[in-house]
């Protein structure tokens, strides 16, 4: 099939949206179908065959993210040249509602995935702030009314879909991963990198340091476990808590064993699950938690607040946890694990044979069956 993507972010600005883009259309592409993405443009961007990029400009509150100028008359004439059978946006802003109004425009069917609690998230949303939630939800849901069909990262947000009247054809489909990717990754690594003494347990964390990830909690968890079992926490990502949470971690007395390590290349993160002993998720916002899905693939349980589609990417008590939005619960089902090796390993065993249930095959033969129907249906109803 012909399908053409359409994302306000993409590589080399790096997030769970970005990543479903680039391993969707690599995937797609390596099978035999034709995949374009429509994209920002970013400094020092590696030029792609089959990636067209619009003028950009720096967002004033989110330094590192750019804002696409939707003007390019280029990109809009190899459209209409790549003519696709399905637009897939992944966006309801800006291009992505610029592919949803080509898609009307051309008459080719739209499919949109809803990626985020855009809502939870207005606070980032360049000239708009976070007293605009309740505007950013409302725009998106309208986005999801309109188009041909929607993708769901999890069976939570079609749930949540549907409790505000979006009557769209739903499809769930989690976003996959190259499993394989993140299997056989260099154990000693992150000790090495980090200067981690081989005795002490790693648990570690993936995410922007915001509010919508939730971090001070995973601190204060941590605290407690480190008054029973010595350990480290490493955060990886970056944000506008860091300072606070550097401040907390000292009050808390875990500033020595916390490791903030930043933003890495993705070709670093095998390396880093695989040298951590349990993965840690506090999220109250994430549709789906595809640094989970990651992290199972490498053989790393993952003890998270069931929030969400969290639920769907944790299978309680085989995998990992899944707790309540409570210091004292995380901590408790860290130590459940920390303290029983035996269990532990059970549960390693157990991630790696589930992360294939969200490997990025699977998951495009998910993609292509909507495609495929959408497709079939708006051909039947020209």
């Amino acid at each position: 099939m012909r399908i053409s993507m359409w994302t306000d972010s993409y590589y080399p600005y790096v997030s769970g949206v970005t990543r479903s883009v680039a391993t969707s259309r690599d995937r797609l592409n390596l099978i035999g179908h034709s995949v374009s993405v429509f994209c920002p443009s970013y400094p020092g961007a590696t030029v792609e065959p089959g990636v067209y990029r619009f003028p950009s400009v720096k967002a004033p509150t989110k330094p590192d993210y750019y804002v696409a100028i939707p003007v390019n008359p280029k990109n809009l004439i190899a459209l209409w040249e790549l003519s696709p059978q399905v637009i897939h946006i992944h966006s309801p802003f800006n291009l992505g509602k610029m592919g949803l109004r080509l898609g009307s425009l051309l008459g080719i069917p739209v499919v949109f995935t809803f990626h985020t609690m855009y809502g939870k998230y207005s606070h980032y949303i360049p000239m708009i702030g976070e007293k605009a939630s309740d505007l950013v939800e409302s725009g998106a849901l309208r986005t999801a009314r309109t188009a041909d069909a929607v993708i769901a990262p999890s069976s939570a947000i079609k749930a949540y879909l549907q409790e505000h009247n979006v009557e769209t054809r739903t499809f769930v489909i989690p976003t996959g991963v190259d499993v394989e990717q993140f299997r056989g990754g260099n154990q000693t690594y992150i000790r090495s990198t980090f200067n981690i003494p081989t005795q002490l347990p790693v648990l570690l964390t993936c995410g922007r340091l915001g509010q919508e990830k939730n971090p001070q909690t995973l601190l204060q968890a941590f605290s407690i476990i480190q008054n029973t079992v010595d350990s480290v926490l490493v955060f990886v990502g970056d944000g506008p808590l860091k300072a606070d949470l550097l401040n907390l971690a000292r009050e808390l007395g875990v500033a020595h064993r916390t490791i903030f390590a930043g933003k890495v290349p993705p070709a670093v993160m095998p390396h880093l699950y695989a040298g951590s002993d349990l993965f840690m998720f506090t999220s109250l916002t994430d549709t789906q938690g595809l640094v989970i899905a990651e992290a199972k693939s490498a053989g790393v349980p993952c003890v998270a607040v069931g929030a969400l589609g969290v639920t769907d990417m944790v299978e309680n008590g085989v995998d990992g946890f899944l707790c309540n939005n409570n210091p004292h619960d995380i901590a408790h089902k860290a130590l459940l694990l920390l303290q029983n090796p035996d269990l532990l390993g059970k549960m390693k065993r157990n991630a790696m044979s589930n992360a294939r249930k969200v490997s990025i095959e699977h998951s495009c033969e998910k993609l292509l069956d909507c495609y495929s129907e959408i497709y079939q249906t708006w051909e039947i109803a020209q």
